[in-house]
């Protein structure tokens, strides 16, 4: 049986335009994306607030990690086209997940959390250094220079799976940004 050039038509009408329903933009949906005002992202938490703050670092670090590990086993593979993709992916991930997470001063001078939030920074600076983005991860130094002044003798977990005290981190990981 032979289908009539008005219903092939129709058929690829209706395929495209169910191909055109699927493209979306770069990012998530704003109604998705939850509105954090400043006093929101400054305000200390306590009680059940202050533990799930507690997970989300712990789980940042997490992936910050796992995302190093595989940044160089995408550098051993020498796969340019993973490492641009995976790039991408880090850039969002950042911008939309962690930097809203860590732009409140509070949890670096929360004694609960002034330690791990020193780690995720490190982890975070560490990885603009495997991207070779040397002036964010300069930033993301500066940055942690200036939040923890005073308290460089905290232990922070840099190199990872070592304890150092943060001024002596510090010093670490700005030699390593220029050494790549």
């Amino acid at each position: 049986m032979r289908a009539t050039p008005i219903c092939v038509r129709l058929l690829l009408a209706s395929l495209s335009l169910g191909l055109f329903a699927c493209i979306s933009s770069d990012g998530p949906p704003d109604q998705l994306v939850p509105e954090v005002t400043a006093a929101e992202a400054s305000t200390p938490l306590a009680g059940e607030a202050l533990d799930a703050r507690k997970r989300d670092l712990e789980r940042a670090y997490s992936d910050l990690t796992h995302f190093q590990e595989t940044l160089t086993s995408l550098h051993y593979r020498k796969d340019r086209n993973g490492l641009v993709q995976f790039s991408q992916f880090l850039d969002a991930y950042l911008g939309v997940h962690l930097d809203p997470m860590l732009a409140g001063e509070w949890q670096s001078r929360h004694p609960e959390l002034s330690a791990l939030d020193a780690n995720v920074r490190f982890a975070k600076a560490q990885l603009l250094v495997q991207l070779a983005e040397r002036g964010r991860a300069a930033d993301a130094m500066d940055d942690i220079a200036t939040r923890f002044k005073g308290r460089e003798d905290m232990l922070v977990a840099y190199p990872p799976g070592k304890q150092t005290p943060l001024g002596k981190a510090l010093e670490q990981l700005r030699e390593r940004k220029w050494k790549g």
